[in-house]
């Protein structure tokens, strides 16, 4: 009785692991052939938001009062 139960749920497992290595390569199958026909592109970005970014300092302030509480 205990054997036909695990090997039932060793086959179970097998199927599932099955399933999701499949669906793995059908995914990624699917990802490259989108991304070949529909490749993203890439926008560049701004002057003034470049500069922007690097500026650090209030981004420093909101990690020190973040940190303090």
């Amino acid at each position: 009785m205990i054997d036909e139960g695990l090997i039932i749920t060793g086959v179970g497992m097998l199927v599932v692991f099955a399933f999701l290595i499949i669906m793995e390569i059908s995914v990624r199958f699917m990802s490259n052939i989108i991304l070949k026909f529909f490749p993203e592109k890439e926008e560049p970005i701004p002057v003034r938001r470049a500069a922007a970014l690097a500026d650090d300092s209030e981004l420093a302030v909101a990690i020190a009062v973040a940190h303090s509480l």
